[in-house]
């Protein structure tokens, strides 16, 4: 117990230096993306709610989010007809297990996304990102491991009318091997948005 002690607190200094310049570069990044979107003029920012289901693993797991998608300043017209899009999707989400006697978990994340779009009604979603949660990562048959976590999505979105779009989509959730434990999250999603 004595040697436990002395390992974790150099170990504990070790994060802290980690995490602080971490959390500056992080906040810095989110300022500059804020700036650059407030060159976007014509843009209209998106809010959805969605919910997905695990489909490996522990499929008790599911996952209801709510997001907001901030258009970014950078845009590309890709020939006569694929116009490429930013996002800055701010998401938060509640993870439960159906079968377990385990608390809710939440999730914070903020994930920059590529939107590749044919048309005005038709819009491929790609994502990659990163978050934290906040309460129970060790679910039945399911340890996430701990509280960071990476991200990536990919889906589609079909716009119906002028403001609302409908989604399906992957969504795969990992520490990426930084925790003992890394039993990732997959799962399809559906979601619905409104966009102003």
């Amino acid at each position: 117990m004595v040697m436990f002690l002395h390992i974790s607190k150099p170990f504990n200094l070790v994060i802290k230096m980690i995490m602080t310049p971490f959390k500056l570069v992080v906040t810095s990044c989110v300022f500059s993306l804020l700036a650059g979107a407030s060159v976007v003029s014509a843009a209209s920012g998106q809010l959805g709610v969605g919910y997905g289901k695990q489909l490996s693993g522990n499929k008790d797991l599911s996952q209801l989010e709510l997001f907001y998608r901030m258009p970014l300043s950078y845009q590309k017209d890709l020939g006569d007809v694929w116009k490429l899009s930013t996002v800055l999707e701010f998401g938060g989400a509640v993870i439960d297990d159906s079968e377990s006697e385990t608390s809710s978990t939440g999730r914070l994340s903020l994930m920059p996304q590529m939107i590749l779009s044919p048309n005005d009604t038709v819009h491929f979603i790609f994502g990659v990102g990163s978050g934290f949660m906040m309460g129970e990562t060790d679910y039945e048959d399911h340890n996430l491991g701990g509280p960071f976590f990476l991200s990536s999505k990919f889906g589609l979105l079909l716009v119906i009318g002028q403001h609302f779009g409908i989604e399906y989509g992957y969504y795969h959730q990992s520490n990426a091997g930084i925790y003992d434990f890394n039993a990732s999250l997959n799962m399809q999603q559906v979601a619905l948005s409104y966009r102003f």
